[in-house]
């Protein structure tokens, strides 16, 4: 039983198609991968059990009446500040605490209409925001004694310890692509306004993304098939009708122009992700892919205009709780307070700011297909100092770990995060593929590719692997 909680999306839907196990025992073994290693992860703030085993049995039915959807019975958690009608949705905030929502989020009502069984909903930073988290430490499947990263930190640690095959998270400055990179599973944050956000607690209106976080980029496609496109009740919700993700798996990568950014990404990383990154690109060229260098002059503008927009509008979204701060955790109240000191004419000199680095992207994009970058600049920082260690020094995360990821929440351009192998301590190490607005379907296409051409993906934490031998308790 407990296998089936190793099985990917793909996977588990072809096991279903072929009457090989049903969307019930799926559920069941992900309970019971939960039951061993969740006392040691600390991923889950809901579990929502019985209503998902009820589900599960009216999913094994249309299997066997040969009505099932494209997701159908595939167990799912969602990050804790995406809203769940009738289960509580904390935020990871004791403000939030005792929150039930009326509504559901679209991105949860979308997973639900397409079959799959929200199971769980997930360990986050505090709003999304930060380093903390009011309901404990979430740790990182591969060594329990470094952070899974954040703020998606339940998303990451759950799909990376094989308690889910898919879940949900946000990303405002790296809060998908970050815990991806740290925890070996592949994460996409998509382009602004691809996936509706209307449910989802906000942290920045523009800067703030959901996507899947899954195994594969095979999973990560149909998801995105079933979540993608235009909701009314987002006024952000944008762009051209989704294409065929799944679909665009199979081009392959001869041809594709890949860019290497000659500025501001190898700048500051620690040489095993850069020798990782620099690997990943000679395999995807000896897959037939041209390797162009493009320059960004710009691009070492992107943090702090993200700050200044972020602390801007989160001061804005949060005016109406001003009068309880006391019920935040200290770091997001001091984030708050200091929110409350950017002047307006600051603010619209990041957005107007915004433009110059996105022009960057847009000349690089007349001479490749797709950019390659590193997934973060270092591996997850240990719990007891929280330091990202570039060669032999080590900096404060939160300073510097955003550095190759804000830049495309700043742009609102899609970065997918894929593994990229482990480092000589056995902490995994990622790769970042970006494209042109819309145009997900080239960076699944490249990464399906790599991971075709790579097992990094496939790599099991030691946590799981004793799970199966009985030596977790």
């Amino acid at each position: 039983m407990s296998e089936l909680a190793d099985l990917s999306v793909a996977q588990l839907l072809d096991h279903y198609r072929t009457r090989k196990a049903s969307p019930l025992e799926a559920v069941d073994s992900c309970l019971a991968r939960m039951d061993r290693v969740e006392p040691s992860v600390n991923a889950i703030l809901t579990l929502v059990t019985e209503r998902c085993r009820e589900l599960a049995v009216e999913s094994g039915s249309r299997w066997m009446s040969g009505n099932a959807r494209p997701l159908e019975g595939v167990p799912f958690g969602l990050k804790d500040i995406i809203e769940t009608a009738g289960v509580r949705t904390t935020g990871g905030s004791r403000l939030y605490a005792n929150h039930v929502p009326t509504e559901t989020a679209a991105v949860a009502e979308r997973l639900e209409a397409a079959g799959g069984l929200m199971l769980a909903k997930l360990q986050t930073f505090e709003l999304a925001f930060g380093t903390t988290t009011d309901f404990g430490i979430t740790h990182n499947p591969w060594d329990l004694g470094t952070t899974p990263g954040g703020s998606s930190s339940g998303s990451a640690a759950a799909v990376a310890a094989r308690m889910l095959p898919l879940a949900i998270g946000t990303d405002t400055g790296g809060s998908i692509r970050i815990p991806a990179s740290f925890c070996a599973v592949t994460g996409l944050k998509p382009t602004y306004g691809r996936i509706p956000r209307h449910g989802i607690l906000p942290l920045s209106w523009t800067l703030d993304h959901a996507g899947p976080m899954t195994r594969t980029v095979e999973d990560a496609a149909l998801s995105m098939a079933v979540m993608a496109g235009f909701d009314r009740r987002d006024p952000s919700s944008d762009g051209p009708p989704p294409g065929d993700y799944p679909g665009a798996l199979a081009g392959g990568v001869k041809g594709v122009r890949i860019g290497i950014p000659t500025d501001w990404f190898f700048d500051l990383c620690d040489p095993p992700i850069e020798a990782a990154t620099r690997q990943a690109l000679a395999t995807l060229a000896e897959a037939g892919a041209q390797l162009v260098e493009v320059a960004l002059p710009n691009a070492k503008l992107a943090e702090p205009i993200g700050w200044m927009v972020m602390y801007a509008e989160c001061a804005s979204l949060h005016e109406e709780t001003l009068d309880r701060l006391e019920e935040h955790g200290k770091e997001f109240r001091e984030f708050l307070v200091s929110a409350q000191f950017v002047s307006a004419a600051d603010y619209l000199k990041g957005l107007r700011a915004r433009r110059v680095v996105q022009q960057d992207f847009e000349l690089a994009f007349e001479k490749v297909d797709v950019l390659l970058t590193p997934g973060a600049i270092s591996v997850a920082p240990r719990l007891d100092d929280m330091l990202s260690v570039v060669g032999d020094r080590g900096y404060p995360w939160a300073d510097v770990i955003s550095r190759t990821t804000f830049i495309f929440n700043v742009t609102g351009l899609p970065a997918l995060s894929i593994p990229a192998g482990l480092n000589r301590d056995g902490l995994p190490v990622g790769i970042q593929l970006v494209a042109r607005p819309f145009d997900e379907a080239t960076c699944l296409r490249v990464g399906h590719a790599f991971q075709q051409l790579t097992d990094h993906h496939l790599a099991i934490p030691e946590l799981v692997k004793n799970s199966l031998s009985g030596r977790i308790n």
